[in-house]
């Protein structure tokens, strides 16, 4: 990702590369921080709405046990004034119960896109669109396609 230069004169990473980042350090602490305090969050493969950062904290226990190597790749992004929409990748192992579904063993690749709102340096918005028929063929739970 291309730096960019604040109005200090100094380079910075995107906001889109730093939740990445963030994201793949896997220290709660730090991603929590990324959040705003009344943080409202839905994700689009079934699972229930999150809200503040309990829910934030929850939604994290439940990626990080079930996929504790996980990387997320940033693709592409965009950004328009309180708005981000990231594509990202995020690569890793079936090693824990996840949507109630036992561990696996499996590498998995998961293809999504998430819809953010920025508010004061914070996500205080996000909506997420991931590939779960796609993560359910590699795991052996759903046929391949032709």
């Amino acid at each position: 990702m291309e730096e960019m230069i604040d109005t200090k004169g100094i380079k910075t990473k995107p906001l889109a590369q730093t939740i990445i980042d963030t994201w793949n350090t896997k220290v709660d602490e730090k991603i929590i921080q990324l959040y705003a305090p009344d943080y409202e969050g839905e994700d689009f493969s079934g699972s229930k709405k999150r809200s503040g950062i309990e829910g934030v904290k929850g939604w994290l226990n439940n990626v990080l046990h079930a996929f504790p190597n996980i990387h997320y790749t940033l693709i592409d992004y965009v950004e328009n004034d309180e708005r981000l929409v990231l594509h990202w990748i995020a690569d890793g192992n079936h090693h824990g119960s996840f949507l109630k579904i036992p561990a696996s063993g499996k590498p998995v690749t998961i293809n999504g896109i998430s819809l953010l709102k920025i508010e004061h340096g914070k996500i205080k918005e996000g909506k997420l669109f991931w590939d779960l028929a796609g993560v359910l063929r590699q795991i052996g739970l759903l046929p391949s396609l032709p």
